[in-house]
């Protein structure tokens, strides 16, 4: 998934998606947008986004969510070695992934709310 750029783009292709899968894909768009070169606040910003959104989802839906870092992380491990083992960096999927990346990076509660119940 992270290399569509969104995480969130996987309800459209994928039912039944977990809480935690939805991390794992989440840290998976930040590791691929780092292995392609995007800025370290620009992966701090979409980390927070993703925390905030997920945990407050897990509140308001009576989940507990206690491995969020955890989970991100295996998810960002994965996201670069994927990127890495891509050789043209310049390509028409970079290009999906970081537009995919910068939109997650400040997309707003409601539209991850809306992905995660169509799953």
């Amino acid at each position: 998934m992270s290399l569509l750029g969104s995480a969130y783009a996987a309800s459209s292709l994928e039912d039944n998606i977990s809480l935690d899968q939805w991390i794992l894909m989440s840290g998976a768009t930040n590791g691929a947008a780092d292995a392609a070169g995007a800025s370290e606040e620009d992966r701090s910003k979409h980390r927070k986004t993703a925390r905030s959104h997920l945990m407050r989802y897990a509140t308001e839906h009576g989940y507990a969510l206690v491995k969020f870092d955890a989970l991100f992380e295996l998810g960002a491990q994965e996201g670069k070695k994927m990127v890495a083992a891509r050789s043209n960096k310049g390509g028409a999927r970079f290009q999906t992934l970081m537009t995919g990346f910068h939109r997650d990076t400040s997309i707003p509660y409601q539209d991850v709310e809306k992905a995660l119940n169509q799953a």
